[in-house]
């Protein structure tokens, strides 16, 4: 068992896939398949169930990703330290807080673990306060809502999609709306509604709730969305959300009358941590975002 074939296994569980592992790790698809297949040779089981969207891992894929995973961190550590370099790397990062938190997490902590002498800086903000992190110059980059003119504020320029979605409408599983394969306005108006004020959904909701001349039911409004789904959950009433919030108490249905749809990517522009913003932009292309 090598090094290598642990970090291109680590590339590919974190990917799950084996085209986005052997992009992150910088070899052709066909040579990550090939060092996994000899690891698997090596050690007598199968580490991936294969399909035809993603990979999973198997039980022994598990036991291995815990071990290969310290071990990996280990070696990057002690490379870091014996490199002795006189000034610490850094990316200041802006983070929309309308991104689940495991989204974020899923693109952070593997890139801090290999980066380990790496400063990573990230804020969360709206939209609003993202373009006046940007243009104070307090961020170098901001993972945020994309528009047809790249950047927040003056001071980005450049831009790089990573996923986009719809919004849905957020139930506990016992609602009795979740039997509706489709939900109108009309469906909404009599339901307690918790309003998640910090949204950019909302400006798109209330031209629609005054073209028809309808009024929700607002029971709660709160600006945190760990707050909010846990309301729904708990069936005290039903939101609004990205098509990518999820929970396993919840179900998410399309608003007939609501097809907008936003795009999430990197937004930056020309710093003095350039070469570090060009690598995580490289290395979130890798990450599995939703479809």
């Amino acid at each position: 068992m090598e090094l290598q074939q642990l970090r291109l296994f680590l590339a590919a569980a974190e990917s799950e896939s084996f085209t986005r592992g052997a992009r992150r790790a910088f070899v052709s698809q066909p040579a990550l398949s090939a060092s996994i297949a000899k690891l698997e040779d090596e050690l007598g089981v199968k580490l991936f169930t294969r399909n035809k969207r993603n990979v999973v891992l198997t039980p022994a894929g598990r036991t291995l990703l815990e071990r290969a995973t310290r071990i990996v961190e280990e070696c990057n550590k002690a490379r870091d330290e014996l490199k002795h370099h006189d000034q610490q790397r850094m990316i200041r990062l802006g983070v929309i807080n309308t991104l689940s938190i495991s989204h974020v997490a899923r693109l952070i902590e593997p890139y801090r673990r290999e980066n380990r002498r790496l400063r990573l800086q990230v804020f969360d903000a709206s939209k609003e306060e993202m373009e006046k992190l940007a243009e104070s110059g307090r961020i170098d980059m901001a993972l945020t809502l994309l528009t047809d003119r790249p950047g927040n504020g003056r001071r980005f320029t450049h831009s790089k999609p990573l996923f986009s979605e719809s919004y849905s409408i957020a139930m506990a599983t016992h609602h009795h709306l979740s039997k509706s394969p489709l939900l109108t306005l009309a469906d909404l108006e009599n339901e307690p509604f918790v309003s998640r004020s910090h949204c950019e959904y909302r400006q798109i909701l209330q031209h629609l709730l005054k073209s028809t001349g309808m009024r929700l039911n607002v029971a709660y409004v709160t600006n945190q969305d760990n707050r909010a789904l846990s309301l729904v959950e708990q069936g005290v009433g039903i939101a609004i959300v990205p098509e990518h919030y999820d929970s396993p108490n919840i179900v998410k249905r399309p608003l007939t009358e609501l097809s907008a749809k936003r795009s999430i990517g990197f937004e930056w522009g020309v710093s003095e941590n350039q070469d570090e913003v060009d690598r995580f932009v490289d290395f979130a292309s890798t990450a599995r975002w939703p479809d």
